[in-house]
This record gives C-alpha cells, sequence and structure tokens, in this order.
C-alpha cells in the first residue's frame, strides 16, 4: 500500500512529473538547477508532489492541515524509525479479529451500515483503541504509531460505502455484503533527503518559520467552496481518536469548523496575498485551474487569474504553464476543456 492508494480529490499524482519538469526549467533557466533549493509542498493532500521532489534528491517541507494526512507522511517517510517485524505481527493480529453479532462500540453505533457495515466499523474502532493503549503504554513510537494508523486508514478507504470521499454514503439496504477490512503492509522506501513534517494551517506555517530565500514554495491550495475536511471527516475523525457526542446532519459531521479552510472561502484572494507576503522564497509555484463556470458554483474557483497574477506580479516575473488534464470531482461537475495551470513566480 502507498499513500496514493485511495481516490483523493486533487490529487496530483498523475500531474506530478510534469509538475517536476516544468519547476526544473524554471531553475535552469535561472542558472538555480544545482543550488540545493528546499522543496515546500504547502497544501500537500497525499504528498504525490512533495515525495516526488524527495525522490529527485531535495529537502522537502510536508504541510497539510488534516491530521490524516500528516500522520501518513510520517508512517511513508520513517522506514528508519520503524519496527518493521513488530508491525508485521500487529497487522496479522489486527486481521484476525473476531466480530461477533450484536457486538457494538462508539464507531459502529455512528457509522455502522451508513459508511461501513457494522463488522468492519466495529473492528475499525476496536484496532483504533488498540494502536491508542500502544502508544500510550510507549510500546511503540510516533512513526509506527503513524504506520498503523495510516495502514488502518488505507484499509478503512477500501470498505468504505462511498464513491470515494465522506461526504455522504451509498443509500443500500444493508451493507453486510462488503468484505471484511483488511489491514495491509505499507510500501515503505529509503529517503536521501530531509524531511520537515507539519500539520499547520500554511499561513501560520510561512509566517513562524521563516524558510529562506533558496526555497521552492509549492502551492496547490482548494480551488473552490469545497471543504476538503467534509469530504475526509471520517477518516480524520479515526485518526484523531477521541470519542465525540456532537456530530451534523445525516453524514454525521463531528464538529470541525477549526480544520475549514479560509482558501475556499470568499476573501480566498486576501490569504493568498497575505501568504505570498510572508514568504521570503526565491520561487512560488501555484496550482489552480481553469473552473471558473462549472455548472454547479461550489465548483467554481475562488481565486481569480487576474487577481492572482496582481498579487504574483508585485514580487516577481511570472510565467503560466498549463496542462490538459481529466480530473477526479466529489460529484457530477462537467467541464470541458479542463485544464491544470501552473502559475511560476520568479522572485526579483
Amino acid at each position: 500500500m502507498n499513500p496514493n492508494n485511495r481516490r483523493y480529490i486533487g490529487n496530483k499524482y498523475n500531474l506530478k512529473d510534469w509538475i517536476f519538469s516544468e519547476i526544473e526549467n524554471s531553475l535552469n533557466q535561472n542558472n538555480d538547477i544545482n543550488k540545493n533549493f528546499k522543496f515546500i509542498d504547502a497544501f500537500s493532500g497525499t504528498g504525490s508532489v512533495g515525495l516526488k521532489f524527495a525522490d529527485e534528491n531535495y529537502d522537502v517541507v510536508l504541510n497539510d492541515n488534516l491530521y490524516h494526512n500528516f500522520l501518513i507522511y510520517n508512517a511513508f517517510t520513517g522506514i528508519d524509525k520503524i519496527n518493521m517485524p513488530k508491525m508485521e505481527q500487529l497487522l496479522e493480529n489486527y486481521n484476525n479479529y473476531d466480530y461477533a453479532e450484536g457486538n457494538n462500540n462508539h464507531f459502529s453505533n455512528l457509522f455502522g451500515n451508513k459508511y461501513f457495515s457494522l463488522e468492519n466499523s466495529y473492528i475499525i474502532w476496536e484496532i483504533r483503541k488498540d494502536i491508542e493503549e500502544l502508544y500510550s503504554d510507549s510500546k511503540i513510537n510516533f512513526y509506527e504509531y503513524s504506520y498503523l494508523i495510516s495502514a488502518l486508514l488505507l484499509a478503512t478507504d477500501k470498505v468504505a460505502n462511498t464513491v470515494g470521499h465522506y461526504e455522504s454514503f451509498l443509500k443500500r439496504s444493508e451493507t453486510s455484503s462488503i468484505k471484511k477490512i483488511n489491514l495491509k503492509h505499507l510500501s515503505l522506501k529509503t529517503y536521501y533527503v530531509n524531511f520537515q513534517i507539519f500539520n499547520m494551517d500554511i499561513n501560520q506555517l510561512i509566517q513562524e518559520q521563516k524558510f529562506d530565500y533558496n526555497s521552492i514554495l509549492y502551492l496547490d491550495p482548494p480551488y473552490n467552496a469545497r471543504q476538503y475536511i467534509n469530504f475526509y471527516h471520517v477518516l480524520e475523525y479515526i485518526s484523531i481518536g477521541k470519542e465525540s457526542e456532537i456530530f451534523e446532519g445525516n453524514s454525521m459531521k463531528f464538529k470541525r469548523d477549526h480544520l475549514k479552510s479560509e482558501y475556499s472561502r470568499s476573501k480566498a484572494i486576501y490569504y493568498f496575498e497575505e501568504l505570498v507576503n510572508y514568504s521570503s522564497s526565491k520561487y512560488i509555484i501555484l496550482s489552480y485551474n481553469n473552473t471558473y463556470n462549472a455548472r454547479s458554483t461550489a465548483s467554481n474557483n475562488k481565486m481569480s487569474e487576474k487577481d492572482i497574477l496582481k498579487i504574483l506580479n508585485k514580487i516577481g516575473k511570472v510565467s503560466i504553464v498549463e496542462k490538459d488534464y481529466a480530473f477526479f470531482n466529489s460529484g457530477k461537475t462537467k467541464l470541458n476543456d479542463h485544464k491544470e495551470r501552473l502559475y511560476i513566480c520568479v522572485r526579483y
């Protein structure tokens, strides 16, 4: 299993080679190709772009405001801190968990016969509780903790009664036909670079960390009004591991206002300008697309190209490259001639 073994909205896995090539072209044009620039993947999501740059021997910063992504990054970059035989034994134990009809726990009461079968929802929470107990008792370290939760999350996605996200669940008369959850080993690899991994609001991170001039700030913010936490609230709830009694609507979303992105709101452009002004990076790269006239207003971009260019042109020379790209979206939104764009700003 790897971090791209799930359908994640906005995942740049299929674009990572193109993004890398375009950024390296810009570095070449400015005689910066061998200057050890740090790559800052500010809205990392699955981490596919940041990990591509790590593969190419760049030191990398990974950041996401969702905790479950933070855990996944730590798992997939922590191979030298993880006791693999111990992980194999624990996963084997978890895959042998039995479910007796009538058993219930907090999670199965919430999500059983909704997002998951009763059996799977019960087992998911029993595993999650055991992982927390192991960590609290210092029987596993943080990277092993991240590994086990990541394995649980990726397995959870495979048995979810959804279309690939958790905005809602499929309406079925029963979910017992869904296969039993099976946790698989993560496909870890050794990286020969330095990672810094954060779980922060990006504007706060850039303001506090003050990454220096010799860095590439790669920005892939939410494009529209659809909040990522609403799509992945179940995975976030599992990751946090604390039982709540307050949920919203039929989709059973926990209280999550603090996890909603300002880049999906009406003042997104002001937060973008603030972020650009906080940054000291020589290169600022913005991934965005041309979704300005979707059938659903919630799918329309929050920042216009005019406003983006106005901000970037103040600090550097800007070029735009684009690529035809069919994207995975959350519903029925269709857009002809969809293109992914990279705004490449080289600071004066």
